[in-house]
Order: C-alpha cells, then sequence, then structure tokens
C-alpha cells in the first residue's frame, strides 16, 4: 500500500487524475466527526459491500486487505489532521477471497472553524493497472535473469572440458526458464540414444535415460523439420499427436524439441520439458535456440577432449610399469594419477629396477610440461634409466649419463624441456641407501620408532640443462620396518600450490606407513588429496618397504656369487 497527502489553498486538479485511461471510479462524501460516508453505489461494490449496506468509515476499513489496514488507518489520522489533497492506496478482499487495488483521491475541507471538517473524492478501481505493472515488472525481471543466466552459461561453457561440467552448467540454468528437466538425444541407427542429460535437483526430478513416446515422437519431428518443436501445454500435445493422448497428462506439461547440428554436419536434438504450461514467446524462443547452440557446440568440444584425452593418457599409461612392482626382501607400491582438470598429460613416472648386485633401485621422476610430448619424452627417459641402472652403474652415473642424452635431445629450443628424478639404490640384505637427486623433491623415510621425515640429501640441477652436471651421492641405512616415500610436486602443491603445506599433509598420512598395508595407503594418500583439493596436475606415488631379517637373507641368498 502506498499513501500520500498533498497540501494546498485550492485544489489541484492534477492531483485528481486517474492513473490509467479506463478505471471503474466511484464518488464519496466521509464526515470526519461523525464517521459518515455518503457514497454511490460502485464505490460500496468496489468494497465488495451492498447497494443497501452499512455506510460509516469503520464498514469501510474492515474491507481493507489485514496486510494494508494500520498503513490505511494511520494515513487517515495524518489526513483528518489538516486540509489539503490526497492520495491513498490499498487492497481489498472480496467475498471469494480474490484482491482488488483500489485507489483513493481527492481533498479534505475546512468546516466553519477552520478545521478538517469532510473528505470528499473518489475512489477507483485500479487492479487492472496493477496487474500490468505487476506482470511488466515479471516480464523485466524474467529477461534480465534470462540475459544473466546467458551470459554465465556462455562463460561456463567456455571453460568446461568434460560433458559432465557442461551439464552441471545447464543443469543451473533449466529454473530460469521454468524447466525441469533437459536431454540430449541422438539417433545411433534405428534407434534414439540419450547422450547427456540432466534435471532439476530441487524438484527431485531424474534424468531421463531412456526416451519415451512422447520423447521420441517430438524429437523425430525436430529431427525431420530441422527446426525447433514447442509444445505449450498437454492439450497441444494431444491436438497435434493424438496417439500419446494417453501420455499426455503425466508430469511434463510442454516440450521444447530443438535440432543441434555439429561441424561435421550430425544431426541430434536436445528435448527440454517443463512442469507447467509455456507460452514460449519470441524472446524466450529466441533465448532457447541460443543457449542450445552453445550447448551443442560444448558438447562436440567436450567429446573431442575426451577422445584425445583418454588417448594420451593410455599413452603416458603404456608407459609406465605394468602390474604390481616387486622385488627381493622389498615391499612396493605405486601408483600414476593423472590430473583431474584440464587437458594435463604430464610426464611423471616411477620404477622399481633389479640390479645386477641384488639390489634394487627405485626411481621417479617428472618431466617439465603437460602434453603428448612430455609424455613421450618420459618415456624415453625412463627407458635410458632402466637401461643404465641394468648395465651396473652406480646412481650419480645413471643420473649423468641419462643427463646428457636429455642435453642431446633438447636441440630445438622451443621444444627443449628438463626433467626432476631421484634415485634411490637400496640393498635389501643391509638397508644400505645411495640417494641421488636431480632437481627433484627428498624423498621421506619412516622408521617404525620415529616420526615421518624429510631426508636430507644434497642434489643437482634437473636433467637437460647442464651437460656436464654431477650429481652426488648420499650414503645412509635404514632399519627393518622402514619405509621410503617417493612423489612428484603434483602432490606436494596439490593444498594451494603451497607445497610446504603439501609437505605437511604428506608426512601426516605416512604415519601409520610402518605397520600399514602400503597398497591401501598409497591409495588414501592420492584420494585424500584429490578429494579435499583436486589435482591440477599429474601425480606418481612410490612406496618401498624394507622387510624383515628373513627377507633380508632370502635375498643375499639370490645374489649373483662373485667371480
Amino acid at each position: 500500500m502506498r499513501t500520500a497527502a498533498f497540501r494546498g489553498s485550492e485544489p489541484d486538479a492534477g492531483a485528481f487524475q486517474a492513473s490509467a485511461s479506463i478505471v471503474q471510479a466511484g464518488f464519496f462524501s466521509w464526515e470526519i466527526a461523525t464517521g459518515e460516508v455518503s457514497c454511490d453505489p460502485l464505490t460500496l461494490a468496489l468494497h465488495d459491500m451492498p447497494e443497501n449496506g452499512p455506510s460509516d468509515i469503520s464498514s469501510f476499513l474492515a474491507a481493507v486487505h489485514e496486510s494494508d489496514l494500520a498503513d490505511v488507518r494511520d494515513a487517515l489520522g495524518q489526513i483528518a489532521q489538516s486540509c489539503g489533497n490526497y492520495q491513498i492506496e490499498y487492497r481489498v478482499t472480496s467475498s471469494d477471497g480474490r484482491h482488488r487495488s483500489l485507489e483513493a483521491r481527492g481533498r479534505v475541507l475546512p468546516g466553519a472553524d477552520g478545521l478538517p471538517a469532510r473528505m470528499v473524492g473518489v475512489v477507483m478501481d485500479t487492479t487492472a493497472v496493477h496487474e500490468r505493472h505487476e506482470a511488466e515488472k515479471r516480464r523485466l525481471y524474467e529477461r534480465a535473469t534470462r540475459d544473466r543466466w546467458m551470459r554465465e552459461l556462455t562463460a561456463a561453457l567456455a571453460a568446461a572440458v568434460t560433458v559432465k561440467d557442461i551439464m552441471a552448467a545447464a543443469q543451473a540454468g533449466l529454473r530460469t526458464f521454468g524447466a525441469d528437466a533437459l536431454a540430449v538425444i541422438a539417433p545411433e541407427g534405428d534407434r534414439l540414444t540419450v547422450v547427456a542429460s540432466c534435471a532439476d535437483d530441487e524438484q527431485g526430478e531424474d534424468p531421463p535415460r531412456v526416451p519415451d513416446a512422447t520423447a521420441r515422437t517430438l524429437v523425430e519431428e525436430s529431427l525431420d523439420r530441422r527446426a525447433p518443436v514447442l509444445i505449450g501445454s498437454a492439450d497441444a500435445l494431444i491436438t497435434g499427436h493424438p496417439h500419446l493422448a494417453p501420455l499426455a497428462r503425466s508430469a511434463p506439461q510442454a516440450w521444447a524439441a530443438l535440432p543441434l547440428t555439429d561441424s561435421r554436419g550430425r544431426v541430434s536434438s536436445c528435448l527440454v520439458s517443463f512442469p507447467e504450461p509455456q507460452e514460449f514467446q519470441p524472446e524466450e524462443r529466441a533465448l532457447l535456440v541460443a543457449a542450445m547452440g552453445l550447448l551443442a557446440q560444448s558438447l562436440e568440444r567436450a567429446g573431442m577432449y575426451e577422445s584425445e584425452h583418454a588417448l594420451a593418457t593410455e599413452l603416458q599409461r603404456g608407459m609406465l610399469p605394468r602390474g604390481p612392482l616387486t622385488a627381493p626382501g622389498v615391499t612396493i607400491a605405486a601408483r600414476y594419477q593423472a590430473a583431474t582438470s584440464g587437458m594435463w598429460i604430464g610426464g611423471d613416472w616411477y620404477d622399481a629396477i633389479s640390479l645386477p648386485d641384488g639390489g634394487v633401485a627405485l626411481v621417479i621422476g617428472d618431466v617439465q610440461g603437460h602434453s603428448v610430448h612430455a609424455a613421450s619424452l618420459m618415456g624415453r627417459l625412463r627407458t635410458a634409466v632402466h637401461a643404465y641402472a641394468n648395465e651396473g652403474h652406480p646412481p650419480a652415473a645413471v643420473l649423468e649419463r641419462t643427463n646428457r642424452l636429455l642435453a642431446e635431445l633438447n636441440t630445438d629450443p622451443d621444444r627443449a624441456l628438463f626433467a626432476t628424478c631421484c634415485y634411490i639404490a637400496l640393498d635389501p640384505a643391509d638397508g644400505t641407501l645411495r640417494v641421488c637427486r636431480a632437481g627433484h623433491p627428498a624423498p621421506a623415510l619412516i622408521t617404525p620408532h620415529a616420526p615421518p621425515r624429510l631426508l636430507e640429501v644434497p642434489g643437482g640441477l634437473p636433467l637437460g640443462i647442464e651437460r656436464e652436471q654431477r650429481y652426488p651421492t648420499t650414503r645412509l641405512r635404514i632399519a627393518p620396518g622402514s619405509v621410503l616415500a617417493l612423489t612428484t610436486d603434483g602432490l606436494l602443491e596439490a593444498v594451494n600450490k603451497d607445497i610446504d603445506q603439501g609437505t605437511e599433509r604428506f608426512l601426516r598420512g605416512l604415519v601409520d606407513a610402518p605397520t600399514a598395508d602400503l597398497e591401501t595407503l598409497v591409495d588414501e594418500l592420492l584420494a585424500g588429496t584429490r578429494k579435499a583439493h583436486g589435482l591440477g596436475d599429474d601425480v606418481a606415488l612410490l612406496l618401498a618397504r624394507l622387510n624383515g631379517p628373513a627377507a633380508a637373507e632370502t635375498a643375499v641368498q639370490r645374489r649373483p656369487q662373485a667371480r
């Protein structure tokens, strides 16, 4: 309700103009002192009062909507204190429960004593005017909301790289259109297949998996016509498709089937369902067509991305060791985890190599960059490290030879890459370690009676930078039951890209390593970080536990005898 009072010594003709060109108006006069109201039948009818009903101000106030009553009383009290023009807007409730908007305009006239004595004026039915105003406000709001959603959808689809991400963006806009479900349906031979779908989860809807008869009919029509098929109500569906009458009264009450064409000319259709009848105004129709066009482009891009990503990932996985890593006297668990966002095919690798002297080399490395080129270079370096180790070279010599190889491969400055690597030669018989690092994070050591810690191991430059780089060797001995943990920086930087926080988290996760099942532990280390923060980089992780004396004795017996 809105009230306003306009004071002046002379009547203001402009104050009595109606707010719409065609309104119903009744006249009245209110004696302020007695409360008596004189009015015509239309004024009574506008207040849902009988023609011969009571005509006092209390009766009129009784008809005012309860939400507006307090404001009307206050306004009348203020108006009755001074002479001048006035305007009051309020609502009344009819006997059938409907609300009517009214506007009273007039003037307070003085009595013989100069004080306010009588209010005269007109009452106009402004319900239609208010409804038009409210409808226009809703239309403008809905338009602004849809325009904003289109901007947000465009940005979300531009950033999305997977079908899951794309459908999540589409799902956020369902309510903007008043829709409850969306499905992209494509022809495959003689049948239709749901390629992707989403539903308004707030309404508890499940996305369709198999097209029903209504979906098939509307999709086939849109595919045949290569044009949108818009069905605004169940009655319209029955009129156009009588055979669907048994299904027409089901949950959806309106449908839009819009054909989608990809860059290769392949056509599918996007079926959008609505829980309420729709008018499909031209503006809404154009917005739907534009949104579905964006969706089609994004889905095509996502399909290409996922195919390329799967191919590159398989290429990378094919270069890593197959099956579990085994070595006498040592229990080993290792994993490679691809990045969870973006086209990040990297060069992380791990390996466990049986050495000629009966020991085992634990290796982990990371080639710079994220591309198929990085993954293929990783394969070449892993093969080189494996070959040099099998020739019996000590750790420093293995890294120095691999470094020279990579430096020779980096002949093109625009494609040159470097790599980090940590190489540990472990003698299971006595727990002796020889450790070399080439720019790689230091390994962690977890012993049965001490907290996890990073080994203080000096290192050299990453591989491929300085051809004649030398790498120092650190020697130490570990007790049976001790665990060595080697990882790449993708895991350590998963916590807000902060390697210190990531290292602390990594070490906390290794507390129970001496007694834990290493296969379970390595999965937990990866899953915990991925769940909390996501992996923006790929990760290689290797855990190795030195077994007890019995296993060590077996390792000694298997050593080749010196000649």
